[in-house]
Protein backbone atom coordinates (compact mmCIF):
# COMPACT_ATOMS: atom_id res chain seq x y z
CA UNK A 1 0.00 0.00 0.00
CA UNK A 2 1.13 3.53 -0.68
CA UNK A 3 2.39 5.16 2.52
CA UNK A 4 -0.04 7.67 3.99
CA UNK A 5 1.57 10.75 5.48
CA UNK A 6 0.36 13.56 7.72
CA UNK A 7 2.39 16.74 7.99
CA UNK A 8 2.62 19.53 10.52
CA UNK A 9 3.39 22.98 9.13
CA UNK A 10 3.27 26.66 10.00
CA UNK A 11 4.11 28.64 6.86
CA UNK A 12 3.72 28.87 3.12
CA UNK A 13 3.92 25.18 2.36
CA UNK A 14 6.56 25.28 -0.38
CA UNK A 15 8.29 22.17 0.99
CA UNK A 16 4.99 20.30 1.23
CA UNK A 17 4.16 21.41 -2.31
CA UNK A 18 7.45 19.98 -3.61
CA UNK A 19 6.67 16.69 -1.86
CA UNK A 20 3.16 16.51 -3.29
CA UNK A 21 4.40 17.29 -6.80
CA UNK A 22 7.06 14.58 -6.49
CA UNK A 23 4.26 12.13 -5.83
CA UNK A 24 2.22 13.35 -8.78
CA UNK A 25 5.30 13.12 -11.02
CA UNK A 26 5.81 9.48 -10.05
CA UNK A 27 9.07 10.11 -8.18
CA UNK A 28 7.68 8.69 -4.92
CA UNK A 29 4.73 6.55 -3.87
CA UNK A 30 4.06 8.27 -0.53
CA UNK A 31 1.12 10.64 -0.42
CA UNK A 32 0.21 13.44 1.95
CA UNK A 33 -3.38 13.06 3.14
CA UNK A 34 -3.53 15.56 5.99
CA UNK A 35 -1.95 18.90 6.84
CA UNK A 36 -2.20 20.29 10.37
CA UNK A 37 -1.15 23.92 10.57
CA UNK A 38 -0.29 25.99 13.65
CA UNK A 39 -1.38 29.27 12.03
CA UNK A 40 -4.85 29.91 10.66
CA UNK A 41 -3.56 32.54 8.22
CA UNK A 42 -0.66 30.46 6.82
CA UNK A 43 -0.13 30.32 3.07
CA UNK A 44 -0.17 26.52 3.05
CA UNK A 45 -3.98 26.51 3.07
CA UNK A 46 -4.19 28.28 -0.27
CA UNK A 47 -1.28 26.27 -1.67
CA UNK A 48 -2.86 22.92 -0.78
CA UNK A 49 -6.22 24.05 -2.15
CA UNK A 50 -4.50 24.86 -5.44
CA UNK A 51 -2.79 21.47 -5.57
CA UNK A 52 -6.05 19.71 -4.78
CA UNK A 53 -7.68 21.50 -7.70
CA UNK A 54 -4.73 20.96 -10.05
CA UNK A 55 -4.36 17.23 -9.46
CA UNK A 56 -7.82 16.22 -8.27
CA UNK A 57 -6.56 15.45 -4.78
CA UNK A 58 -8.42 15.48 -1.49
CA UNK A 59 -5.76 16.59 0.99
CA UNK A 60 -7.33 17.88 4.18
CA UNK A 61 -5.76 21.01 5.61
CA UNK A 62 -6.89 21.99 9.10
CA UNK A 63 -5.79 24.56 11.70
CA UNK A 64 -4.98 23.38 15.19
CA UNK A 65 -3.57 26.39 16.98
CA UNK A 66 -3.40 28.09 20.35
CA UNK A 67 -6.44 30.07 19.18
CA UNK A 68 -8.57 27.10 18.12
CA UNK A 69 -7.42 25.30 21.28
CA UNK A 70 -6.42 27.97 23.82
CA UNK A 71 -4.69 27.44 27.12
CA UNK A 72 -6.81 26.46 30.08
CA UNK A 73 -7.36 28.92 32.90
CA UNK A 74 -4.13 29.17 34.85
CA UNK A 75 -2.11 27.21 32.28
CA UNK A 76 1.24 28.78 31.53
CA UNK A 77 2.49 28.22 27.99
CA UNK A 78 5.97 29.37 26.97
CA UNK A 79 6.38 31.02 23.60
CA UNK A 80 6.74 28.45 20.84
CA UNK A 81 5.10 25.65 22.84
CA UNK A 82 1.76 23.94 22.24
CA UNK A 83 -1.10 24.39 24.68
CA UNK A 84 -2.27 21.18 26.34
CA UNK A 85 -5.53 21.34 24.38
CA UNK A 86 -3.66 21.96 21.15
CA UNK A 87 -1.38 18.97 21.69
CA UNK A 88 -4.32 16.74 22.65
CA UNK A 89 -6.24 17.74 19.51
CA UNK A 90 -3.26 17.01 17.28
CA UNK A 91 -2.69 13.66 18.98
CA UNK A 92 -6.32 12.63 18.62
CA UNK A 93 -6.41 13.68 14.95
CA UNK A 94 -3.22 11.81 14.07
CA UNK A 95 -4.20 8.66 15.94
CA UNK A 96 -7.60 8.63 14.27
CA UNK A 97 -5.97 8.86 10.84
CA UNK A 98 -3.77 5.76 11.29
CA UNK A 99 -0.95 7.27 9.23
CA UNK A 100 2.29 5.56 8.24
CA UNK A 101 4.40 8.62 8.95
CA UNK A 102 4.20 12.13 10.41
CA UNK A 103 6.54 14.75 8.98
CA UNK A 104 7.24 18.23 10.29
CA UNK A 105 7.73 20.58 7.35
CA UNK A 106 8.36 24.05 8.68
CA UNK A 107 6.40 23.47 11.89
CA UNK A 108 7.45 26.27 14.22
CA UNK A 109 6.31 24.90 17.58
CA UNK A 110 7.95 22.51 19.99
CA UNK A 111 6.29 19.11 19.93
CA UNK A 112 4.61 18.18 23.20
CA UNK A 113 5.56 15.12 25.27
CA UNK A 114 2.35 13.23 24.49
CA UNK A 115 3.08 13.41 20.77
CA UNK A 116 6.70 12.37 21.34
CA UNK A 117 5.55 9.38 23.38
CA UNK A 118 3.10 8.31 20.68
CA UNK A 119 5.15 8.93 17.55
CA UNK A 120 8.66 10.16 18.29
CA UNK A 121 12.05 8.68 19.11
CA UNK A 122 12.29 7.30 22.65
CA UNK A 123 15.53 6.40 24.50
CA UNK A 124 14.56 2.73 24.85
CA UNK A 125 14.10 2.19 21.11
CA UNK A 126 16.57 -0.13 19.38
CA UNK A 127 15.53 0.57 15.78
CA UNK A 128 14.98 3.92 14.11
CA UNK A 129 11.86 2.40 12.54
CA UNK A 130 10.12 2.27 15.91
CA UNK A 131 9.62 6.04 15.57
CA UNK A 132 7.39 7.60 12.93
CA UNK A 133 7.77 11.37 13.34
CA UNK A 134 10.42 13.19 11.30
CA UNK A 135 11.58 16.79 11.05
CA UNK A 136 13.41 18.60 8.28
CA UNK A 137 15.92 21.10 9.66
CA UNK A 138 17.56 23.75 7.40
CA UNK A 139 21.01 23.29 8.88
CA UNK A 140 23.59 20.64 9.75
CA UNK A 141 23.30 19.04 13.18
CA UNK A 142 24.49 19.28 15.85
CA UNK A 143 26.19 22.56 14.82
CA UNK A 144 22.89 24.42 14.38
CA UNK A 145 20.87 22.72 17.09
CA UNK A 146 18.20 25.00 18.53
CA UNK A 147 18.27 27.51 15.67
CA UNK A 148 15.61 27.93 12.98
CA UNK A 149 15.08 29.50 9.57
CA UNK A 150 17.45 32.25 8.50
CA UNK A 151 18.85 32.38 12.04
CA UNK A 152 20.63 29.14 11.14
CA UNK A 153 22.25 30.73 8.10
CA UNK A 154 23.27 33.78 10.12
CA UNK A 155 24.96 31.45 12.60
CA UNK A 156 26.78 29.56 9.82
CA UNK A 157 28.11 32.82 8.36
CA UNK A 158 29.03 34.38 11.71
CA UNK A 159 30.99 31.26 12.71
CA UNK A 160 32.62 31.04 9.25
CA UNK A 161 31.46 27.44 8.88
CA UNK A 162 32.28 25.91 5.48
CA UNK A 163 28.82 24.42 4.95
CA UNK A 164 25.17 25.07 5.48
CA UNK A 165 22.78 22.25 4.71
CA UNK A 166 19.63 20.32 5.41
CA UNK A 167 19.10 17.49 7.88
CA UNK A 168 16.27 14.98 8.20
CA UNK A 169 16.03 13.53 11.69
CA UNK A 170 13.66 11.74 14.03
CA UNK A 171 11.81 13.95 16.49
CA UNK A 172 12.77 13.36 20.12
CA UNK A 173 12.00 15.01 23.44
CA UNK A 174 15.07 17.22 23.20
CA UNK A 175 15.02 19.83 20.45
CA UNK A 176 16.82 18.81 17.22
CA UNK A 177 18.31 15.79 18.96
CA UNK A 178 16.76 12.69 17.36
CA UNK A 179 18.80 10.28 15.22
CA UNK A 180 19.84 11.70 11.86
CA UNK A 181 18.40 9.93 8.82
CA UNK A 182 19.93 12.03 6.02
CA UNK A 183 21.90 15.23 5.56
CA UNK A 184 22.89 17.29 2.54
CA UNK A 185 25.69 19.84 2.70
CA UNK A 186 25.49 23.19 0.93
CA UNK A 187 28.89 24.91 0.51
CA UNK A 188 29.11 28.49 1.69
CA UNK A 189 30.10 30.72 -1.23
CA UNK A 190 32.06 34.01 -1.13
CA UNK A 191 29.71 36.93 -0.61
CA UNK A 192 26.90 34.78 0.75
CA UNK A 193 24.19 36.45 2.80
CA UNK A 194 21.80 34.62 5.07
CA UNK A 195 19.15 35.04 2.37
CA UNK A 196 21.25 33.62 -0.48
CA UNK A 197 22.48 30.67 1.60
CA UNK A 198 18.98 29.96 2.88
CA UNK A 199 17.62 29.95 -0.67
CA UNK A 200 20.14 27.28 -1.72
CA UNK A 201 19.46 25.23 1.39
CA UNK A 202 15.73 25.32 0.66
CA UNK A 203 16.36 24.26 -2.93
CA UNK A 204 18.39 21.28 -1.72
CA UNK A 205 15.68 20.42 0.81
CA UNK A 206 13.00 20.36 -1.88
CA UNK A 207 15.24 18.25 -4.13
CA UNK A 208 16.10 15.54 -1.63
CA UNK A 209 13.36 15.49 1.02
CA UNK A 210 10.77 13.48 -0.95
CA UNK A 211 13.22 10.67 -1.67
CA UNK A 212 14.68 10.68 1.84
CA UNK A 213 11.24 10.44 3.44
CA UNK A 214 10.19 7.75 0.97
CA UNK A 215 13.27 5.69 1.81
CA UNK A 216 12.50 5.89 5.52
CA UNK A 217 8.77 5.17 5.35
CA UNK A 218 9.23 2.18 3.02
CA UNK A 219 11.94 0.86 5.33
CA UNK A 220 9.60 1.31 8.25
CA UNK A 221 6.80 -0.59 6.51
CA UNK A 222 9.20 -3.48 5.82
CA UNK A 223 10.38 -3.41 9.45
CA UNK A 224 6.80 -3.56 10.79
CA UNK A 225 5.99 -6.44 8.45
CA UNK A 226 9.07 -8.38 9.54
CA UNK A 227 8.19 -7.82 13.21
CA UNK A 228 4.69 -9.16 12.65
CA UNK A 229 6.07 -12.27 10.96
CA UNK A 230 8.68 -12.74 13.69
CA UNK A 231 6.10 -12.40 16.45
CA UNK A 232 3.73 -14.78 14.71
Amino acid sequence: MKPRIAILASGGGTTASAFIRAGQNGEITSRIELVICSREDAGIFQRVAGLNAEFGLGIRCIPITNKTHPAAKGEEVARGYQTAAEEAAILQTLQAGNFDLIALMGYMKRIGPGLISAFGWLPQYTSMYQAMMLNTHPGLLPDTKGFYGENIQNYVLEKSLPYGGQTLHLVSEEYDDGPILAEHKVPVEPGDTSESLFARVQAVEKQYLPGDIETFVLGRQAYIKSQRIHNG
